[in-house]
């Protein structure tokens, strides 16, 4: 049976510090190879040890917990202007004026959905996030950790599999089942090649 501890990292005899040359080194970043003082000393959710300046470079996947509750916000978010225009409707029903609220309601139903697509969008291609995953600090990318385009998130991660669980109605499910997979990718994400990680990997 393996020890349920695990031993100190071993502390560079004589070396010094990459940032800090008057500090005795303490380990050795697993990244970038330099040495690193207590100070800079860092643990990343890997349980490897990282100097400061590359722990905040990685991409840490994002907790399945952060992804339900930032697609719960973006779900909530869009559907507020259809919300708006219901209890327009609701409130004008019983006076006179209810073909003109009916028409008004129509409007910011179909113009506030587009005007928050829209938004959601710029921020995706500005960032790869959306106001939920904004919120939870986490952002979308491709599978190796760079930058992913407007394009692929709109048609490879959201349009295609649309369409595919329009055809097959247990799509949605599947796809939401391997997100419990070790690499917390869905199956769209597997069609657009990206993943969700976590904004700012710093450490534990």
């Amino acid at each position: 049976m393996e020890p349920s501890w695990t031993e100190p990292p071993v502390q560079p005899l004589g070396a010094q510090c990459a940032q800090h040359p008057t500090h005795p080194a303490r380990t050795v970043c697993s990244r970038c190879g330099s040495y690193a003082c207590g100070q800079c000393q860092r643990v990343g959710e890997d349980g490897l040890e990282y100097c400061a300046l590359c722990v905040s470079k990685l991409d840490f996947l994002a907790e399945r917990s952060d992804r339900f509750w930032a697609n719960l916000v973006d779900s909530f978010v869009l559907g507020l202007p259809l919300l708006a225009a219901m209890v327009m409707v609701l409130l004008a029903s019983s006076g006179d004026s209810a073909d003109w609220a009916m028409g008004l309601a129509l409007l910011i139903a179909v113009g506030g959905t587009l005007a928050v697509s829209a938004y959601q969008l710029v921020l995706l291609s500005q960032s790869g996030q959306s106001l939920g995953k904004r919120m939870r600090n986490i952002r979308v990318v491709r599978s190796d950790g760079s930058p992913v385009s407007l394009g692929r998130l709109l048609f490879l991660r959201n349009v295609i599999p649309s369409a595919i669980n329009t055809a097959c109605g247990v799509f949605n499910l599947v796809d939401v089942l391997f997100i419990f997979q070790d690499n917390r990718r869905c199956l769209h994400d597997m069609i657009a090649d990206t993943k969700v990680v976590k904004v700012h990997a710093g450490p534990r």
